[in-house]
């Protein structure tokens, strides 16, 4: 996985002239998109980068919750990077970190950062207790000089907003589609390709294996229509997302079958994007038939996409 996007510390800062979207971008849906959008346009405007803020690892164990992340840090430094972003500032999500007063989070901010101008949605809220909101965060930016853009926030159907936690819900239910729907661009799943046990390989389907980290919340077992990138070229596959019950691996992992493809790619970090389901796993009386129906589910996403 290969992005060109540069990544500062919260704690370090930088002189450059930045226009910062504030957020928590644990997804990258469509309304964090309308934020980083907006953004972009005014630092273009003003001569700036556009910086995105974000956090460096999972922050909901800090706040005592066990949910995992939609999207890994990495993979939302890939998706901002996707979007036009030129900056990422990220934030250790620590206990300290969420005991900052909301007015001292913003003097940190504007000590180290040079900050021409703010962008945050209606919704957004920051400090100790989530006391900061949008209307202290537009009177702080005007004492201090700088523009502040309040975003309003992304409907999918009337009087309902885009939300991480329905998207959440989809992603445990195996749902592409609508997720899809609801994000700029495919739901993916980033990670180094691992050895397996080569099994696709006797079956004449090799595939490239890639471990979810632990902090990711895992999409549901399917097998799925999927495109893979490998050093920014984008392949067609058909992946399997769970166990692998013919073989009697109970193994959870994410299997690419990369149509019309060879090369070695083991150790690489890859990313695969998920277009919509194609099947359930299933177990198969022999592996031949296991690599029949992967044949048939090749077809499927050619003749789909041709």
């Amino acid at each position: 996985m290969e992005y060109d996007i540069r990544q500062i510390d919260y704690k370090t800062g930088c002189p450059d002239r930045i226009v910062l979207c504030l957020g928590f971008f644990d997804c990258v849906h469509r309304g964090h998109n309308s934020l980083l959008q907006r953004a972009k346009l005014f630092a273009k405007i003003d001569f700036a980068k556009c910086a995105v803020f974000t956090f460096c690892d999972n922050p909901f164990g800090a706040l005592g919750r066990k949910d995992k992340e939609i999207f890994t840090y990495d993979e939302r430094v890939f998706r901002l990077w996707q979007l036009g972003a030129d900056v990422v500032v990220k934030a250790e999500p620590d206990a300290k970190f969420f005991a900052t007063d909301a007015n001292d989070f913003l003097d940190g901010l504007f000590e180290r950062f040079n900050i021409s101008a703010i962008v945050a949605g209606s919704d957004y809220t920051y400090g100790a207790g989530a006391k900061g909101n949008a209307s202290t965060l537009k009177k702080y930016c005007r004492d201090r000089g700088a523009d502040c853009y309040i975003v309003d926030m992304v409907e999918y159907a009337a009087g309902r907003k885009i939300a991480s936690r329905e998207i959440r819900e989809l992603v445990t239910k195996g749902e592409i589609e609508k997720i899809n729907a609801l994000l700029p661009l495919p739901y993916i799943v980033a990670g180094k390709v691992v050895r397996g046990r080569h099994d696709g390989t006797t079956i004449g389907t090799p595939t490239a294996n890639i471990d979810i980290p632990d902090e990711k919340l895992p999409v549901a077992e399917g097998v799925y229509d999927t495109n893979v990138l490998i050093d920014g070229v984008r392949l067609r596959a058909v992946t399997n997302v769970g166990e692998h019950p013919t073989f009697g691996d109970s193994h959870y992992n994410v299997e690419s079958y990369i149509l019309h493809w060879s090369g070695n790619i083991y150790g690489k970090t890859i990313v695969v994007e998920f277009l919509r389901k194609i099947r359930d796993v299933k177990k198969f009386d022999t592996k031949e038939d296991l690599g029949a129906q992967i044949a048939k589910d090749a077809d499927e996403v050619l003749r789909r996409r041709s």
